[in-house]
């Protein structure tokens, strides 16, 4: 998926299909496999028994029967697949074997405990570090790694990746990830836990706390390791800076992709992640889940071919995602809230016990104190709450009123202050407050951040020539513009009941889309520091919400850290190659070192157009990747109203391809057809690039040639391209 599906696949070839093992410890793992799947059984089974979970009375015996279930119930998937590596150590001069699995497990009663990958101990079996200083104990020293691949309680290979008995390194590590890759796709993403590269590794195991930007090209694992980075944060070892998954929420660019990520989460151990897209996710704050959300840009990117008024349409969407907006929209509130205060004012007559009422007041020079001082602390629930709580503060104190009778006072003043309230913020809503701003030049001129130039190119309408819904709907260049005055007005972050707080952690998928201002209204939802942002600057399918450079995200992140992947795991050596030479055209990075994985050359069908155009082409080539043994095979097209078409047009070839043209359709695996930009972040075992020429792709536009190379990407194994006349110059 979003980069690789490399080894996020556990072993599952049959006992029959491996050579004989001849590992001279094959025997003594296998005894040590079955002694720690009868110790995994007799826990389970004691926890089961609630006969045996007793406590000091009935009440307390349930609740040591509840827990004991819940153990039991985490930890029965893991019975058939125990663990996946082991370490043998010397530490203080005694040597000992530690066993690394997905889910930590101790044998009191005998030698057959788990360590769990995302503890402090289980890094070591990714790590090249021969030594290490616990934060507890003496140092020690690696003498072996090992991995074991096991299905079922079947211990089915064994091998060495570290042996210092052996000389060092072993190449065990490639050989394992070339058994990996050589696995074909499937219908969602799936764990990386047991083939874990050191450069991968790192980057999971980054300082909790530091946002991270993760930079990484096609198939480097980027977006795999952001979701097992997110079950590391989990875990009781990052103390003060642990996550808890129902405060955590991963953000993909499509709800396909969403779909087709989010079931990695269970297999890691963590449930309750929200996972879903940064348009669904702002309606949703926003209160307007009926908004049909479009991207009018991207339709004309698409379609379009007059190269200005795609420029223009670029550059506006670019201006509406600039971080400066933030402020631009700070100013305009500052504006119209100060107006609506005018001829404001608050009198209010408050009974206490054993005094006399008390008259509350406030005018409006008090009032507009108040309302710099709220904008001054900036609270995370907005300025209506915090204006609410500033003028209770005030009340509480002026009436010196004591501690046990302010929530009387609070209840007196709450119907008053709702009024008032209503005055100065109800006339403003997230939709028409953004469309007033950007409607009036005066206002965006306010806050003196934006030049003329920028203020007129706002005014300007390039998407005029799109349709847009007859129901009420917003545009995705608009969205952030609508959350900051969400985040300014009502507040932004995770709703717990009726509390607003921060997220515990968020991960970004396909980063380099994320406009900077939203960066910075993340950056307000999010507990400092906990933002891990995944993506490929030169792999920009929407540039025109995204930031120039990895720079400008860090102006929005504090402290925030780039860290590169250096290798590309998804593919073979000949579609890497491929891809390489049309990424040369506009990547000026420097080459990506990919694995040295063989594989079918890439197949080119091309012919002279005929009556069916190229419809006979592309069901021969379905028919050739799956006589090549492929399954999961996607047929990539430009736009969706051409996989559309192209789906009820092959069924006269015999070729029954699942459309999948809009975010609401799911993959489940087999042979679909789906547009590019609906493609970007899957993979499959094999891919088919449709209208693969240079009348499909401009040559000459740099956006164009990023759509080539994300379609010719997608493939695992096997690549075909397809053109009634010449192929793209590119790929020929």
């Amino acid at each position: 998926m979003p980069s690789f599906l490399f080894s996020r696949i556990l072993c599952v070839m049959p006992v029959a299909e491996l050579r004989p093992e001849t590992h001279p410890d094959f025997e003594l793992e296998k005894e040590h496999l079955s002694g720690t799947v009868a110790a995994m059984i007799r826990q389970i089974e004691f926890w089961e028994d609630r006969d045996r979970q007793m406590g000091a009375d009935l009440e307390t015996s349930i609740i040591l029967g509840d827990q004991a279930e819940e153990f039991a119930a985490m930890l029965s998937p893991h019975v058939h697949q125990p663990y996946f590596g082991s370490l043998k150590v010397r530490v203080a001069g005694r040597e000992q074997t530690l066993y690394v699995g997905k889910h930590g497990f101790r044998d009191v009663k005998g030698p057959h405990t788990v360590v769990s990958w995302d503890s402090e101990v289980g890094s070591l079996f990714y790590s090249q570090a021969l030594g290490w200083t616990p934060r507890r104990g003496s140092a020690g020293v690696i003498r072996r790694r090992r991995q074991l691949d096991v299905s079922q309680k079947t211990l089915l290979r064994v091998t060495d990746l570290y042996d210092d008995e052996q000389g060092g390194d072993t190449g065990g590590r490639e050989e394992v990830l070339l058994r990996r890759l050589q696995e074909g796709s499937t219908a969602g993403m799936r764990d990386v836990v047991e083939t874990l590269q050191p450069e991968q590794n790192d980057a999971m195991r980054h300082p909790a706390g530091v946002p991270v930007i993760i930079q990484g090209a096609a198939g480097s694992g980027k977006t795999t390791i952001g979701f097992h980075r997110l079950a590391w944060m989990t875990n009781a070892d990052r103390g003060a800076h642990r996550a808890r998954p129902e405060a955590c929420m991963v953000l993909m660019p499509n709800r396909v992709l969403a779909t087709y990520a989010a079931r990695i989460l269970p297999e890691l151990g963590i449930e309750r992640v929200v996972v879903t897209t940064p348009e669904t996710w702002a309606v949703g704050l926003l209160g307007l889940e009926k908004l049909e959300v479009t991207d009018r840009t991207l339709s004309l990117l698409l379609t379009d071919r007059d190269n200005t008024r795609r420029a223009l349409a670029w550059r506006k969407a670019k201006l509406l995602g600039d971080a400066r907006m933030l402020d631009v929209v700070r100013t305009h509130l500052w504006n119209r809230f100060n107006a609506a205060l005018a001829g404001q004012g608050l009198r209010e007559t408050v009974a206490l016990r054993g005094r006399e009422d008390q008259v509350f007041t406030l005018d409006e020079a008090a009032l507009a104190g108040l309302l710099r001082d709220v904008f001054a602390a900036d609270p995370l629930d907005g300025y209506r709450a915090g204006m609410r709580r500033a003028i209770e503060a005030l009340a509480l104190s002026t009436l010196n009123v004591p501690e046990g009778e302010e929530a009387s006072v609070r209840r007196q003043l709450a119907t008053p202050l709702t009024t008032l309230l209503g005055r100065i913020f109800a006339t403003t809503t997230p939709i028409t407050e953004a469309r007033r701003l950007l409607g009036s030049p005066a206002e965006l001129a306010a806050s003196g951040l934006l030049t003329e130039r920028e203020i007129a190119l706002l005014g300007t309408d390039p998407l005029s020539g799109i349709p847009t819904p007859r129901r009420a709907h917003a545009d995705v260049t608009e969205i952030p513009l609508m959350l900051a005055v969400q985040a300014f007005t009502g507040g932004i972050g995770r709703l717990d009941g009726r509390t607003l707080e921060p997220f515990d952690h968020v991960v970004l998928d396909e980063a380099q889309d994320y406009s900077p201002l939203l960066y910075a209204l993340l950056g307000r939802a999010t507990r400092p520091g906990h933002i891990t942002a995944l993506g490929d600057m030169n792999q920009g399918m929407h540039g025109y919400k995204g930031p120039s450079s990895w720079e400008a995200v860090q102006a929005q992140l504090p402290g925030a850290q780039v860290l590169t992947l250096g290798r590309t795991y998804r593919s073979t050596r000949q579609i890497t190659e491929l891809g390489a030479r049309i990424a040369a055209t506009y990547n000026r990075a420097a080459a990506v070192q990919g694995v040295d994985r063989d594989g079918a050359e890439v197949q080119r069908y091309a012919a002279p157009a005929g009556p069916d155009g190229e419809l006979p082409l592309i069901a021969r080539a379905v028919k050739d990747a799956q006589a090549a043994g492929h399954a999961n095979i996607a047929i990539v097209t430009r736009r969706g109203v051409d996989a559309e078409r192209m789906a009820e047009a092959l069924r006269e070839f015999d070729t029954d391809a699942q459309p999948i043209t809009t975010q609401e359709h799911r993959f489940r695996g087999g042979l679909v057809i789906l547009p590019v930009n609906l493609a970007k972040g899957l993979e499959f075992s094999a891919a088919i690039v449709a209208s693969a020429n240079a009348d499909t792709y401009d040559e000459s536009t740099e956006y164009e040639r990023r759509l080539l190379y994300v379609s010719a990407s997608r493939a695992l194994h096997w690549l075909a391209l397809v053109s009634t006349g010449e192929l793209h110059p590119l790929i020929a």
